[in-house]
This record gives structure tokens, sequence and C-alpha cells, in this order.
């Protein structure tokens, strides 16, 4: 058994005792100092004093909100150019923390960019507006105002991403803008059509010598890569006097037989239209071109190229309307075409 001595149990005191009264000391230092001083966080931005902010945490959490989600609609990603600094400080109580101005300088420091949506018209921006509804708002009106337009334009939207906010309101306004000079180019193409065809006529004798000649004739097909859309016969819109093949704006179009372009000019719901006459009182119709390949009083030999598929007139799609009639009526063309 160990024995501590007397004086060994004093020193022990002693020194429990001065430790104690350390501790007490610190203790009221600390008291001392917290009751005068309160600990914050100086913020640096760009290696400059901004001021204090009470916890460093809580501002790295809203700087990280605020990159993550942004403020308001569109925002599409925010880049940080310059983290904050951080020092731990003790400063007097009654200086005054900035969190909420030292959150805005960050954010100032920040580059938004906004999601918007362009209009492209022939691979040109024309408009760009906040949504996506209101980009196909814009197609649909333009698409709408300019189906039987003969030269058709590429209407389309894309997503991008841009520093302002700076987008159109009108809509309206903003679709009736891309429209107008799509309708001015149309009509100098309708006014330049017009002029060269109609201005020119086949002789009526050129006509009564094609009537009498014996028929001996084997038509063709109008292209060489189409579907078959609508054939000859009744449907939802009426009667249908013809066949349609659809095929892409500014396909060749090729005469069915040999003739005489009677017509080539345009004419109403057939937009853009092409007659050429044949011998034996057989006469061929191509509808909704886009351009002519061909004047009136020209002589054709079956399959040369005499226009190009379009929309015109009363088209919903890119396609030729194909006639064949005898003596001005009109029958089934399928009765006389190649096969197809």
């Amino acid at each position: 058994m160990v024995r501590v001595s007397s004086k060994a149990k004093l020193k022990a005191g002693v020194a429990g005792k001065v430790v104690l009264t350390i501790l007490i000391g610190i203790i009221a230092v600390v008291a001392l100092v917290l009751a005068s001083y309160k600990p914050v966080y100086s913020v640096l931005i760009n290696g400059e004093f901004k001021g204090y902010v009470s916890s460093k945490n809580n501002l790295q959490s809203q700087i990280e909100t605020y990159l993550r989600e942004g403020e308001g609609d569109n925002v599409g990603y925010i880049l940080l150019n310059t983290r904050p600094e951080y020092e731990f400080s003790l400063v007097k109580k009654d200086i005054v923390t900035k969190d909420e101005e030292i959150l805005q300088l960050v954010k100032n420091e920040c580059d938004v960019y906004y999601r918007v949506y362009a209009i492209n018209v022939n691979d040109e921006e024309k408009a760009v507006v906040d949504s996506l509804d209101a980009a196909q708002q814009i197609v649909d009106k333009v698409n709408s105002a300019t189906k039987k337009f003969t030269k058709k334009a590429s209407v389309v939207v894309s997503e991008k991403y841009q520093n302002e906010l700076d987008v159109v309101d009108d809509l309206e306004l903003a679709a009736n803008d891309i429209i107008k000079p799509l309708k001015a180019e149309n009509d100098e193409l309708v006014t330049k059509y017009q002029t060269y065809t109609v201005q020119k006529t086949v002789p009526q004798s050129v006509l009564d010598s094609l009537r009498e000649m014996e028929s001996d004739l084997n038509f063709g097909l109008p292209l060489t890569s189409y579907v078959v859309t609508s054939r000859f016969g009744w449907r939802r819109m009426g009667y249908h006097t013809g066949i349609d093949f659809a095929a892409s704006i500014g396909t060749p179009i090729h005469a069915l037989e040999d003739g005489v372009v009677t017509c080539a000019e345009w004419k109403g719901n057939y937009g853009y239209l092409i007659k050429v006459q044949h011998t034996g009182g057989f006469e061929t119709y191509y509808a909704h071109c886009s351009r002519f390949a061909c004047n009136v009083g020209d002589e054709v030999k079956k399959g040369d190229v005499i226009g190009y598929v379009g929309s015109t007139g009363n088209s919903t799609g890119p396609h030729v309307h194909v006639e064949i009639r005898y003596d001005g009526s009109y029958f089934d063309p399928a009765t006389m075409l190649g096969e197809f």
C-alpha cells in the first residue's frame, strides 16, 4: 500500500487551487471579451474588404442557392466570377454586420444567362421571346399567313442563352414584322410570273392542228420521286379532279407527254398552274407550282422539266396536282398514267 505524505498532499492542494484560479481568470477574461466583442467574419471580394457577416456558413449557403436557382424567370445558369474570402474576427458589439449587402455584392460579381427562344427565318434570327409557347404562337401565325406563298420560308425555333432578358412582348407585332417582308417578296414573284406569262397566247391555228392530229399518247409521271397523297374522286373537301403527287418544294415537274404549253400563270385555287395541250384533244394540268421552267407557246417533249413543286393556291402542303382532260372534261388520270 502506497502512503502519501502530508507534504505531498499540501503541494497537490496548492496546485489545484492555482489551476482553478487560472481557469476562473480565463473564464472571466472570456466573459469580459464577449461582453464587449462578438465573433464575425470579415469578407473580402477581389482582395478588397467589403464588411462583416455574422455567419460564414449562412452566407455561403445563400450564395450556393442563388447559383443553383437564380432569381426570377428564364434564368438558365449563373457563373460566379470571384468567390469571397473569409477571415475570423472579434469586433466590438456595436459593429454592424452587412449580410444582405455583401450577398448582393457577391451577386453583382455573377454573370447571369437567361434561357430564351429565337425565331429564325431562313437561318436569320428575327425575334426573341421568353417562352417556347410564345415562340410557337409566332411560328404558327407566320406559317398560316405564308402557306400559299410561292416561295416557302423556313421558320424554326431555337433555344439560346443571353446575358440580358431582352425579348419581345407583342407577339402579334413580332409575327407581322416577319410576315411583311415575306409577303412583299411573294408579291414581287407573283407580279414577275404574271407579267411574262399573260402577255403571250398560243395561236388558235396551233391548237386546232393539235386537236386534229391522231392521238397516240403514252403518258408518263410528273415526278421521279413522290408520295401519292390524294386520288381522283370524292373526298371530305369535295370532288377531287386529279391526283396529288407530294414531294419537297423545288422538285422538278416533268411533262407527261409531248405538247405545247398553253398556260403558265396564277390561276386562283390552282396557284401557279401549267397547262400543256397534247394531240387529239387531250390536255394536262400541273397545279400549285412554286415556279415555272417554261413559257406559254413552248413546245415540250415528254419528260421535259416544265416547273417545280410548290404549295401555292389552295394547298395544304408541297405537291403537284395533276389532271388529264379530254375536250375540257376531266377524268381519272390513273386510267392513262404509267404505273405508280
